[in-house]
C-alpha cells in the first residue's frame, strides 16, 4: 500500500495543475535565482523510469521534498526520460526532462520553476512511446528514450557522465542487432577483435584483444566478468568462457586498461555481462522464438523464456531464465582421400542456458542477491575449411580431416552479493565461485606428418596423409576453477563535493589442462602426454577519491595494489617427447601497482571532457619444460607480469535537443616488458619478456536524430601497436623494430566500424513498422609482421593478414507495446572473405580458414510484458 505520504503529494501534484504548479511542503520562500548546484533536496532513493511527464515529477517530488512550480498544461503529453536511483536532485531534474522540451531555473534551495524552452523541438508523446520498438534508441552507447546506467567505476553511473571509452549494449539492442554471442558483439563493437586458431578449430584457442593489445600466451589481456564475478583464463588450448547474450541486462565493453578497479588481466579493456536483477515488487516475463536458415548450410533455431517477479512482494524475488540455441552448420566434411562426403554442414552448435536468480529485501538498507547459472556450449565439429578443397564463389566450404574435432565448454556460476545501506556509505561484498569443464579433440595428424615423420610418404606434401591409419588425434581438456571475493564501501552522498571507494579483492584460481596425442594405430599408448596445474593467488587493496574542484571540474584518483602468487606443475612424457623432465615445479611471487588518473569537466548542458592516465597488468607465469633438443631453450623458467600505460582525452557531447550526440576519445599506450612467445629452432615455443611497444589511435560514435522517424550513425576506431625495436633471444631475431603485435593472422585491423540506419513508422496506435540496416567494416593491416620477415625466427611466408571486409545485415519488423515481430538478413551480400589463414608448418600448401557465417535469413518473435 503506498504511505500517506505518497497519496498527499500525488493529489497536490494533480490539484497544482489548476493553480500552475505542483508542491512538496516546504517552508523556504522564493528569493533570486539560484546555481542547479545550491538544491538542497534528498538524492533519489529509487530509480524513475521513462513513463508521463507529471507522474515522473511526482515521483522526483516524493523522493527529493522539492517544490516544482510550472504552467499547468506544460507537463501533459509529454514523455519523461529516465533518472536512476543516486542521483542528485539536479542531475535527477535534467534526466526526466532531456528531449522534452522544458527546462528549469532554480527559484531558491527548495525551490524550481519548469518552463518551455524557446523554439525547442516536439518532444515526444505518450502516444509516440507506446508505439516505439523496445530498445529504439540512436547507438549502442547512447539512447534517444533511455538513459543508459553503468557500474564501470564500481558504482552506478550514466554513461554519458563516466571519463571511459564504452561501447554499452541494452538487452533491446542486442534482441534488435541480433547479437547472441561474444563473436557478434566483437564484430559490432569498434576496437575489439575476436578470432580462432584455424587449424584447430571454433571454440579452442580463442582470443579476444582491445585496443591491439593483443596476445596469445600468457594470461588474458581482455578482463570477462559477469557482474562482479572474474571468469577470464590463462592462454592455453581453450580461451576465456563467453556468456550468451539471452536475459541479459547489458553487455559494457570497456575500451583501455581498468587494472585500478578490476585488477589482474583487464590490460587492454574489460567486457561485462550483467544480467537482470529480480524485482521484489514487479512482474515481468520474455519469451523469444527463432527461427532461420543459412545458404549453402542446415537450419537454426532457439527458443527461450524468462519469468520474474515477487514472491513476497517487497521482500523477496525471484528471475529464472531457460534458453536453447541450435545454430545449424555450413562446412562440410570430406574424406581428403577420395573426395566423398562424409559429414554434412559438420560445424554445427547449441547452446543452453540456465540462469536462476533471487533477491531478498529484509529490510530498507539491505539486500541480498544469489545467483546460480549453467551454460553448456558444444560444436560437431570445425568451422574451418581447407583451401585446396573448398570453392567460396561457388559456395563449397569443405574439411579434408581424417577426424570430426567435437568441442564442449560449460560452466556453472554461483555468485552472492550483498549490499547495505550504511550512515554516510555504502556496503557492498560479492562473492563468486566459476567452475569450468572443457574437452576437445583435435585432429593433429597433418601437424604431426610435417614435425615428427617428415611426411607420410604422400607426393603432395608432408602434412597430407595417405591413409586413416595415419591418424593423429590429439585430446585435449581444461578445469577451471575461480574462487573471488570483493567487499568495498563506497560513499553515499554521489553527488556530493566528495566522493570515495575502498575495496578489499581475493581471488584463487586454479586452471588444470590435459593433452594427449595418440596414433591411431597404437591408442593404448600416448606418444605425447601433459598435464599441467597452474594456480593463482591475488589479494587486492584499491581505491578511488572523487573531489569536485569546481562547478563543473572533477578530479577522479585511483590505486590498486595487488599481491601475486603463481604455482606451478607439469608431469609429461611420452614416447615421441624424449627428453623432457618427468615432473617441473614452479613459483612466482609478484606485487604490482596500477594507479588512475581522471580529469574531467562537464558544463554547457553536461557535455563531458576528460583526461585520463592509467595503468594495467596481467600476470606473469612460469613455461612449459622443453625437450633437451632444445639446448639452452629447455630451461627458460618463469617470465614476469606485462604492463601497459594508457594516456588519453576524450570528450561526450550532445546538441540539438539531444537530437546529435558524440562520444570520441584518442589514445597512446605504452606496453612494456612484453609476454612474447618465442620459437625456438627446435619446434618448441616458450614465453620470454621480450621488447616494449608503443599504441596509438582513436574511437568515435556519432548519432543522429534526423527527423522523429529517422536515425543514423557511425562508430569507428583507429589503432596502431607495434614494437618499438628489434628484440633478439640467443641471438636470434624475434620481432623486427615496426612490427605489429600479435602476429598474422591475429592482428587487428588498423580501421574498423559500423555504420547503421532506422526508419520507424507509426501504423496505428501501438503498433508501428520498422527497418534497420548496419555495414560492418574491417580493413586490412598491411603489416610489417615478424612472420613475413626472412630474419625472423617466426618467418612463415604462408602467413597474411585478413583482408579488408564488409558485412550488411539488415531487420525489418512490426512491434507493439509488448510483442516484436522481425524478419533478419544477417550477410546480406553473402560476403565469403578467407580469414585467419593458417597452415600446420611454414613450407606447407595445406592451409586452414574460415570465413563469415554465409548469407541467413529468419524470424525471430520476442514477446514480454
Amino acid at each position: 500500500m503506498p504511505s500517506l505520504r505518497r497519496v498527499v503529494l500525488q493529489c497536490t501534484v494533480c490539484c497544482g495543475a489548476a493553480l500552475g504548479f505542483a508542491a512538496a511542503p516546504t517552508d523556504a520562500a522564493p528569493t533570486d535565482a539560484a546555481s542547479t548546484e545550491e538544491l538542497h533536496g534528498l538524492a533519489l532513493s529509487a530509480d524513475i523510469p521513462a513513463q508521463a511527464l507529471p507522474q515522473a515529477l511526482g515521483a522526483f517530488i516524493d523522493q527529493t521534498g522539492l517544490q516544482l512550480v510550472y504552467v499547468s498544461n506544460l507537463a501533459e503529453g509529454r514523455v519523461s526520460g529516465s533518472a536512476p536511483a543516486g542521483l542528485p536532485p539536479a542531475r535527477a531534474l535534467q534526466r526526466l526532462l532531456a528531449g522534452t522540451g522544458i527546462d528549469f531555473t532554480v527559484l531558491n534551495s527548495r525551490t524550481v520553476k519548469l518552463f518551455q524552452k524557446p523554439n525547442a523541438a516536439a518532444s515526444p508523446t505518450i502516444a509516440a512511446a507506446s508505439t516505439a520498438t523496445p530498445g529504439t534508441r540512436l547507438s549502442p552507447e547512447f539512447s534517444a528514450l533511455e538513459e543508459i546506467v553503468v557500474s564501470a567505476t564500481k558504482r552506478e553511473e550514466l554513461l554519458r557522465d563516466v571519463p571511459v571509452s564504452a561501447t554499452v549494449w541494452t538487452a533491446a539492442a542486442m534482441s534488435e542487432m541480433h547479437m547472441n554471442d561474444i563473436g557478434e558483439i566483437a564484430a559490432m563493437t569498434p576496437g575489439i577483435e575476436y578470432d580462432f586458431n584455424a587449424q584447430w578449430g571454433g571454440g579452442v584457442l580463442t582470443n579476444l584483444a582491445i585496443r591491439g593489445i593483443d596476445s596469445k600466451v600468457g594470461s588474458s589481456t581482455t578482463g570477462i566478468y559477469i557482474d562482479d564475478a572474474p571468469i577470464q583464463a590463462r592462454n592455453g588450448n581453450f580461451g576465456n568462457p563467453y556468456p550468451i547474450t539471452f536475459d541479459l541486462a547489458r553487455v559494457e565493453v570497456l575500451r583501455g586498461p581498468q587494472g585500478t578497479l578490476f585488477g589482474a588481466g583487464a590490460e587492454g579493456g574489460a567486457v561485462r555481462f550483467i544480467t537482470n536483477d529480480p524485482s521484489t515488487t514487479d512482474s515481468s516475463a520474455l519469451t523469444r522464438a527463432e527461427g532461420s536458415f543459412t545458404e549453402y548450410g542446415a537450419a537454426s533455431y532457439e527458443a527461450g523464456a524468462a519469468v520474474g517477479g515477487p514472491l513476497i512482494p517487497g521482500e523477496l524475488g525471484a528471475r529464472l531464465a531457460a534458453d536453447y540455441r541450435d545454430n545449424g552448420g555450413y562446412i562440410d566434411r570430406i574424406d581428403p582421400l577420395t573426395g566423398s562426403p562424409v559429414d554434412k554442414n559438420s560445424n554445427s552448435s547449441r547452446t543452453e542456458l540456465i540462469r536462476l536468480s533471487l533477491r531478498a529485501e529484509p529490510s530498507d538498507s539491505l539486500s541480498l542477491t544469489p545467483l546460480i547459472e549453467y551454460q553448456a556450449l558444444r560444436t560437431g565439429d570445425s568451422s574451418s575449411f581447407y583451401e585446396n578443397l573448398s570453392d567460396l564463389a561457388d559456395g563449397i566450404l569443405r574439411n579434408g580431416k581424417l577426424l570430426s574435432q567435437p568441442m564442449e565448454d560449460y560452466f556453472g556460476l554461483a555468485s552472492l552479493k550483498l549490499e547495505s545501506r550504511l550512515d554516510g556509505a555504502n556496503l557492498t561484498s560479492a562473492t563468486s565461485y566459476l567452475d569450468r569443464t572443457a574437452t576437445a579433440t583435435v585432429d593433429t595428424t597433418n601437424e604431426a606428418g610435417a614435425i615428427y615423420f617428415g611426411g607420410f610418404g604422400n607426393p603432395l606434401g608432408t602434412t597430407y596423409p595417405t591413409s586413416y591409419a595415419d591418424a593423429v588425434p590429439t585430446l585435449t581438456s581444461l578445469r577451471q576453477i575461480v574462487f573471488a571475493q570483493e567487499i568495498r564501501l563506497e560513499s553515499a552522498d554521489s553527488g556530493g563535493p566528495m566522493r570515495w571507494t575502498l575495496g578489499l579483492f581475493y581471488s584463487n584460481s586454479r586452471q588444470d589442462e590435459r593433452q594427449y596425442t595418440y596414433l591411431i594405430a597404437t591408442p593404448a599408448l600416448p606418444a605425447v602426454y601433459s598435464n599441467e596445474d597452474y594456480g593463482d593467488r591475488l589479494i587486492s587493496g584499491f581505491g578511488t577519491l572523487d573531489i569536485r574542484m569546481a562547478p563543473g571540474l572533477r578530479a577522479r584518483l585511483g590505486l590498486r595494489v595487488d599481491d601475486v602468487r603463481s604455482e606451478f606443475s607439469q608431469y609429461s612424457g611420452g614416447f615421441a617427447d624424449s627428453g623432457v623432465p618427468a615432473l617441473a615445479q614452479n613459483v612466482t611471487h609478484e606485487r604490482p601497482v596500477t594507479p588512475r588518473f581522471d580529469l574531467e569537466y562537464q558544463g554547457w548542458e553536461s557535455n563531458l571532457l576528460y583526461l585520463t592516465i592509467d595503468k594495467g597488468f596481467r600476470i606473469g607465469g612460469v613455461n612449459t619444460p622443453l625437450p633437451s633438443q632444445c639446448g639452452d631453450a629447455a630451461v627458460a623458467g618463469s617470465y614476469e607480469s606485462d604492463s601497459l600505460w594508457n594516456y588519453e582525452a576524450g570528450a561526450k557531447l550532445r546538441a540539438f535537443e539531444e537530437r546529435l550526440q558524440v562520444a570520441m576519445s584518442g589514445f597512446y599506450l605504452r606496453w612494456s616488458n612484453i609476454q612474447e612467445h618465442e620459437v625456438p629452432a627446435c619446434g618448441f615455443g616458450y614465453v620470454a619478456n621480450a621488447g616494449e611497444a608503443t599504441g596509438k589511435g582513436f574511437d568515435l560514435t556519432l548519432d543522429a536524430a534526423l527527423t522523429s522517424q529517422l536515425t543514423a550513425g557511425a562508430a569507428m576506431e583507429s589503432v596502431d601497436v607495434r614494437y618499438d625495436d628489434t628484440v633478439f633471444m640467443d641471438a636470434k631475431e624475434i620481432v623486427d623494430r615496426g612490427a605489429v603485435v600479435g602476429g598474422v593472422p591475429h592482428v587487428p585491423a588498423p580501421w574498423n566500424g559500423t555504420l547503421y540506419l532506422r526508419y520507424q513508422q507509426p501504423l496505428s496506435a501501438g503498433i508501428s513498422a520498422y527497418a534497420h540496416a548496419e555495414e560492418l567494416v574491417h580493413s586490412h593491416n598491411p603489416g610489417p609482421f615478424s612472420e613475413l620477415d626472412p630474419r625472423s625466427i617466426s618467418y612463415s611466408p604462408l602467413y597474411t593478414a585478413d583482408p579488408a571486409t564488409y558485412q550488411l545485415n539488415m531487420q525489418i519488423g512490426i512491434s507493439g507495446a509488448h510483442w516484436d515481430n522481425k524478419l533478419f538478413i544477417a550477410n546480406a551480400f553473402n560476403s565469403l572473405p578467407v580469414l585467419q589463414r593458417n597452415a600446420d608448418a611454414g613450407n606447407s600448401s595445406l592451409i586452414y580458414a574460415y570465413t563469415f557465417r554465409p548469407r541467413t535469413v529468419g524470424i525471430t518473435t520476442n514477446w514480454r510484458f
